[in-house]
């Protein structure tokens, strides 16, 4: 049903490109990417190359970058995953061809001067100052690092740790990590919109052949081991809220036969959207221990092996009682499973999530994007979802049995907390 619609070719070098013909109005959404991200350098440094690449190239100023991009009415950004440099924009159908020539500019040509690094920096420097006071940014820290070694891309960089990058960055390292990066056999570029393969395959293999041929490698990494029970408390003083996460590493990825019963298991426990799941529904509505509470399985894009969690935020008074509550609607689902019912709504709820959600030019850019990135066949767009539409208690239960091990898992949590709260 989706997948139909996206339509792949090769480009000359090895890069791929994907187009979707759909009607946007007269335009077209841009999505790509090449190797790069915080693998191949950190999270800080990943973040600062990415943001650089707008302040100037060897033919035109950040002024006349933008004015270009305000010209023909185009929106661009850059930026970076794990492990690629993306990008993301959308323009007129008519000025596609300028917009793709110059985000060739900004990858072939790219200054990082002076001026605007110090200015960047100094930016970076105020947001790690905040995030040093964010409680679920600190929560969530702590959280990564004590399920996950250095190595594993799930890991998380400490606040004085991006500090120390930042201070360490300096315009011959950017440009160092870009000619390092730079290549095209790894160039995946999605269009959406008012536009042919023919058209765009043929401007792709216009601009973007002057990328590099080269080859470049992602570094190995050890799968996380199985976890082990830790209690992290996080004192920040003067804060009106707790931030809490418990959870654990789950040792499969998103290929594994148990993974959609799992995401579905999870949804029903606490849907990240509204206050569809049971921990809002009890924790919150009923109990009122509670500011917000859900559930999530994350850390699983590009096949990685990935971990669940449940983050709640608590005034002081009631994080004992809603820490207990959580532990124990973990429990009871645990151990009793879901309905039907609940499977039967919740799997109806995820399959017109996905309608909704492919509705637009950029979510198909996008999700072409990503599943040309994890190396899957377009077909994953309409399979994944009847997979979850097949789903039955009896499939469901199991696997929350089997993966929900509350006696295994990690907490942590930021703000006005003390150890002892975390080991009662």
């Amino acid at each position: 049903m989706y997948a139909s619609r996206i339509k792949e070719k090769k480009t000359s070098w090895g890069g791929r490109i994907f187009v979707t013909t759909y009607p946007a109005q007269g335009s077209v959404s841009i999505v790509g990417s090449i190797l790069g991200g915080s693998r191949l350098s950190s999270a800080q440094w990943a973040k600062v190359h990415a943001a650089m690449l707008l302040e100037g190239t060897r033919s035109h100023s950040k002024k006349e970058l933008q004015i270009m991009l305000d010209t023909i009415g185009a929106s661009l950004s850059f930026y970076a995953t794990n492990d690629r440099l993306c990008f993301a924009g959308r323009v007129r159908a008519v000025h596609i061809q300028a917009l793709l020539a110059l985000i060739m500019e900004l990858l072939a040509e790219p200054t990082f001067p002076e001026a605007e690094l110090a200015i960047l920096k100094k930016r970076e420097e105020t947001a790690l100052t905040l995030e040093a006071q964010d409680t679920r940014a600190q929560a969530s820290i702590a959280f990564a690092r004590a399920l996950f070694t250095k190595q594993h891309p799930n890991f998380s960089e400490t606040t004085a740790e991006s500090r120390q990058e930042l201070v360490r960055m300096t315009r011959t390292s950017l440009v160092a990590l870009h000619r390092k990066i730079l290549n095209g056999q790894s160039l995946i570029l999605s269009l959406a919109g008012d536009i042919t393969l023919p058209r765009g395959a043929s401007l792709v293999e216009k601009y973007f052949k002057r990328l590099p041929h080269k080859r470049v490698m992602l570094p190995s990494y050890t799968k996380a081991f199985p976890t082990k029970p830790q209690h992290i408390a996080l004192p920040i003083a003067h804060k009106a809220s707790i931030d809490y996460l418990l959870g654990l590493t789950v040792g499969i990825d998103n290929d594994h036969p148990d993974f959609p019963a799992l995401l579905l298991g999870l949804q029903i426990l606490g849907s990240p959207r509204g206050f569809t799941g049971r921990l809002m529904k009890t924790v919150r509505e009923k109990e009122g221990f509670t500011y917000g509470v859900y559930a999530y399985a994350a850390g699983f894009s590009l096949k990685l092996d990935g971990y669940i969690f449940i983050w709640g935020t608590f005034a002081p008074e009631l994080f004992a009682q809603g820490r207990k509550a959580i532990m124990r609607e973990i429990t009871l689902i645990a151990e009793n499973g879901v309905s039907e019912k609940e499977v039967k709504k919740h799997r109806e709820m995820f399959e017109a999530r996905t309608r909704v959600r492919l509705s637009t030019s950029e979510a198909f850019a996008q999700s072409a994007h990503d599943l040309a990135a994890e190396g899957r066949a377009m077909t994953y767009l309409d399979e994944f979802s009847k997979r979850i539409l097949m789903l039955s208690a009896k499939e469901i239960n199991p696997v929350l049995k089997r993966y929900l091990k509350l006696k295994q898992m990690v907490e942590s949590a930021a703000g006005p907390v003390e150890q002892n709260m975390l080991s009662q």
